[in-house]
This record gives structure tokens, C-alpha cells and sequence, in this order.
């Protein structure tokens, strides 16, 4: 786990394994929740790389996504969520759990939760591998707390662009950027094979 600040900006840098660690405890929470499922419904991109393996450790074996789009930056949103993908299977008194990485401001989740209930879900719950501390909608299960922009193993060169999009914009060089990428938990390999691309 990597925290750092940098221009003000708290970062929080998860690796792989201590991810698969935060997914393993939300899991143990819904576990001994004793609640079941009839399916987990993933919100893309965020809830897909480990929507798999919290269906595993559920024993469940309907698994669907849907995306909506809020975020255009670090910190930075659209005024509301739109659905970009809409769900593509029949839900209709089902009571599903809804999975995505983090509940930051909270409005995607409320935003999935509404779409879902108008498409007849019987109950919706929510689960996540993090929360913001000031979110809107706090999930009924998630792992970890943070005050800090949380970077996931599984979207480092997404946010490798954004960050030397916007360090650029501040006037700084190749040299800088790639020492605050190291600072923020990028790895040397990673930077190797990202930085010049878009």
C-alpha cells in the first residue's frame, strides 16, 4: 500500500494482492450476513476485474454487468451518472447485489440501485471494495475507508495518463512527472511500458 500527497491530492495505491485481500473481506461480510442472491450486477469498469471473484467466493453463478459513466478526471465528475450500457438480462424479483471498487460521491450507486428497482428487482443491496468518507450512499458491504483518491492495480495506466495529462499541464517535465508516478506507487515497469502511450 502506497499513500502519498501530492499538489494536495491524497493517493491511495493498492497492489493485486492487497486488493484480493479487501474483496476477501467484503465477501467474509455478506458471508456472515447470511443474505443471498439471486445475482451480482457488476458496474463497469470498476466493479468487472473482481465481480468475478466475489461471485466465486459467494458460490453464485448469475454474474452481470451494466456501465455507467461518471468520472472525466482525478476528483473530477460529470454533474450526474449516465448509463452507458444498460443491463441486458431480465431481473424481474430477483434481489440483487450490485458491485463496483469504490462509493465515492455515492451516485452511481444510487443511480444503479434506481435503475434496477425500475426494472423490477424485489431488493437491491450494494457492496464495494472501498468508500470514500464522505460519500452520499454508504454500501451495506464494503472492506476499507479512505479520504484519499484510491488507485487500483487494475487501472494503472488509465490513471497514469490522466496524472502526466495534468502534470503536463502544470509545466512539468518528463522527469518530474515520472518521479511523482514512483511517488504516487507506479512501478518502473509500468511507467516503461505506459508513459509515451495515449
Amino acid at each position: 500500500m502506497v499513500k502519498t500527497t501530492i499538489l494536495g491530492q491524497k493517493y491511495l495505491t493498492l497492489s493485486w494482492n492487497e486488493t484480493g485481500y479487501l474483496i476477501l473481506q467484503a465477501a467474509a461480510k455478506i458471508i456472515k450476513s447470511k443474505q443471498k442472491f439471486d445475482r451480482i450486477v457488476a458496474l463497469g469498469k470498476g466493479g468487472l476485474t473482481w465481480s468475478r471473484t466475489l461471485a466465486d467466493y459467494l458460490a453464485m453463478d448469475k454474474l452481470s454487468t451494466m456501465q455507467i459513466c461518471f468520472y472525466t478526471d482525478v476528483g473530477k465528475t460529470n454533474t450526474k451518472p449516465v448509463i452507458k450500457q444498460p443491463l441486458s438480462v431480465r431481473i424481474k424479483g430477483e434481489h440483487i447485489l450490485i458491485f463496483d471498487d469504490v462509493a465515492d460521491s455515492g451516485e452511481t450507486l444510487i443511480l444503479a440501485e434506481k435503475y434496477l428497482k425500475k426494472l423490477g428487482a424485489k431488493k437491491v443491496d450494494v457492496a464495494t471494495l472501498a468508500i470514500k468518507k464522505w460519500t452520499k450512499y454508504v454500501p451495506k458491504y464494503y472492506a476499507l475507508s479512505s479520504g484519499a483518491w484510491i488507485i487500483f492495480p487494475h487501472e494503472v495506466r488509465e490513471i497514469m495518463c490522466l496524472l502526466k495529462k495534468n502534470w503536463t499541464k502544470k509545466g512539468w517535465k518528463d522527469v518530474q512527472i515520472k518521479q511523482n508516478l514512483k511517488k504516487v506507487g507506479v512501478s518502473d515497469k509500468e511507467i516503461a511500458l505506459f508513459y509515451n502511450l495515449e
